[in-house]
């Protein structure tokens, strides 16, 4: 599944699906630009992993809910790499509130975040590759959030489902131009904060290990691992789909 010299962005690139993706692209000989949040230190300690691969590798903590940052992150990430031919959108911040008590704030926090600023990216990295006749990708981190509701988080949820609508229009638009656009929906991942919150809530890990008829909770690599092959050349044929990695969990 090699990726020599591909030109990719990834955003929410400082830990936990976004850092393992960033490592296994580097590892496939793709040259990338990282974005992250607020943790500069994790988003170093990525970069500094990825170009052991002897790839070329830069990066920056940007708020991708600042939308008017959006033109110039791209731009700064092209002069870099020379161009695009892969976005992965990985930004992404939950809400665990009740309905009831999600706030105007909230709900234009998560949503920029969350769909907004990838919108806004994709459509700039679509208008390069259009231009530069590039069969370009496009591969949003969605969830299995976005195909099934769950309580208390019915904000992420709406976001998610956003999300994945937003890649099969995109997909049915540009399918025929040479660009694919599809949806790597995880279940539950034990990346740092996943992991840490279930630590600390054994009955709650108890009760979502019950719902999963892989009996096991995913890992950060594993994502990684079907985010290459889904943007490699051995995916070729997928377009506008939705592949959920949740160990069977919405297969019930």
């Amino acid at each position: 599944m090699s990726l020599k010299k591909k030109r990719i962005l990834i955003t929410g690139a400082s830990v936990g699906i976004g850092s393992a993706i960033a490592k296994r692209f580097a590892k496939e000989g793709a040259n990338l630009y990282l974005v992250g949040g607020k943790n500069e230190k994790a988003l170093n300690e990525t970069i500094e992993i990825c170009k052991k691969f002897n790839v070329q590798v830069l990066g920056e903590c940007s708020d991708i809910s600042d939308l008017s940052l959006i033109s110039s992150l791209m731009s700064k990430a092209m002069n870099f790499l020379g161009g695009i031919d892969i976005l992965v959108n990985c930004a992404g911040l939950r809400c665990n509130k009740p309905a009831h008590q999600v706030t105007i704030e909230d709900v234009e926090t998560i949503f920029k975040i969350n769909v907004m600023s990838a919108f806004a990216l994709s459509s700039i990295a679509v208008d390069y590759m259009l231009e530069e006749k590039i069969q370009g990708q496009i591969l949003n981190i969605g969830s299995t959030s976005g195909e099934a509701g769950v309580a208390d988080n019915s904000l992420y949820c709406a976001t998610k489902g956003a999300m994945h609508l937003m890649t099969k229009a995109m997909a049915v638009e540009l399918g025929s131009k040479g660009i694919r656009v599809n949806v790597l929906a995880p279940g539950t991942i034990l990346s740092e904060g996943v992991g840490g919150r279930l630590d600390n809530d054994p009955e709650k890990a108890k009760r979502l290990m019950s719902t999963i008829p892989s009996g096991r909770f995913g890992n950060p690599d594993e994502v990684a691992s079907c985010a290459a092959f889904m943007v490699s050349d051995e995916a070729d044929y997928m377009n506008g789909a939705v592949i959920l990695l949740d160990g069977g969990r919405l297969s019930w």
